[in-house]
């Protein structure tokens, strides 16, 4: 997912002195302060627009953003940035107008001197916002594009071989251990039954039932289960604890109503009373 890149005030400000030291005529103040003021709000009116839109996402990407931050909260960040842009709009505009009166080249430094001084302690107000933002896009980039196709979502509890199963019927190659929690993302990966290619989404390890017990990493499952799923497959491990496993599947069936759920058995045994699939009926698209 795009996500604009944001930088601090001192190294923002840094950028821009620089390279109208290369550009401009040093004793022409005016366009000195112009220049400063253009890329300033040309480059924090780009953050802003740049920044999520919730109202403009599909589902999928709708619920993998407010995993990562609600709307509200995000909104309270971007105002911060519109403020900003008019402040130092109607800063600039002043001092331009001051500029244009002077007479004096030494008064025209001064006046220089004291814009930039007071555009640098405008953007320094908003490094609080551009660090907590800064923090967000890094979940925000590493949010999945998954394609539309017909797509199989692997669910379970953690370490009953999801990932394994991913690897060994589509061409991925995500990172497989021993242990548990290996899955941090949503992992994709394809397949073809003749012409039709089909999608498939490892998903991280289920341990709660209800929504609002999960954290950030277990609910990137449930996402993958509403807004992407044709089918899902629960993969059972006989070596976990049955009734666990029995609870996380009876609430997603009864979560999911509409969707065709069907048992996995990854290491052996049987789930009794619920459709069991083979690895050989996965491969022929038995659903």
């Amino acid at each position: 997912m795009k996500y604009p890149e944001i930088i601090k005030a001192d190294s923002f400000l840094e950028i821009i002195v620089n390279k109208i030291k290369k550009e401009y005529n040093q004793k022409d103040v005016l366009y000195y302060v112009n220049f400063v003021h253009n890329k300033i709000a040309d480059r924090l009116t780009h953050i802003y627009s740049s920044l999520p839109d919730y109202s403009k996402m599909d589902e999928y990407y709708l619920l993998m953003s407010k995993n990562i931050v609600q709307e509200k909260v995000l909104d309270k960040y971007k105002n911060h940035y519109i403020t900003t842009i008019h402040l130092i709009n109607s800063i600039s505009e002043k001092y331009k107008r001051f500029v244009k009166r002077e007479k004096k080249y030494t008064d025209k430094l001064k006046l220089k001197k004291e814009y930039l001084g007071r555009i640098k302690s405008i953007l320094k107000k908003l490094d609080g916002t551009n660090e907590i933002l800064m923090g967000y896009g890094k979940y925000f980039r590493a949010i999945p594009n998954p394609q539309k196709l017909f797509t199989v979502v692997l669910v379970g509890a953690p370490n009953t071989g999801k990932t394994t199963l991913l690897a060994e019927i589509t061409t991925a190659d995500p990172e497989i251990n021993s242990y548990s929690f290996t899955t941090k993302t949503l992992n994709f990966g394809y397949y073809k039954k003749r012409e039709e290619i089909i999608q498939v989404v490892d998903t991280p390890g289920l341990i709660h039932e209800d929504f609002k017990d999960m954290n950030f990493i277990e609910k990137q499952a449930v996402v993958a289960i509403k807004t992407l799923a044709d089918v899902i497959i629960f993969l059972f491990n006989q070596h976990q604890s049955y009734d666990e496993q029995k609870k996380i599947l009876k609430k997603l069936m009864d979560e999911n109503p509409d969707k065709k759920i069907l048992v996995y058995p990854s290491f052996g045994g049987k789930m009794e009373g619920y459709p069991n699939i083979t690895l050989k009926e996965i491969l022929d698209k038995k659903f």
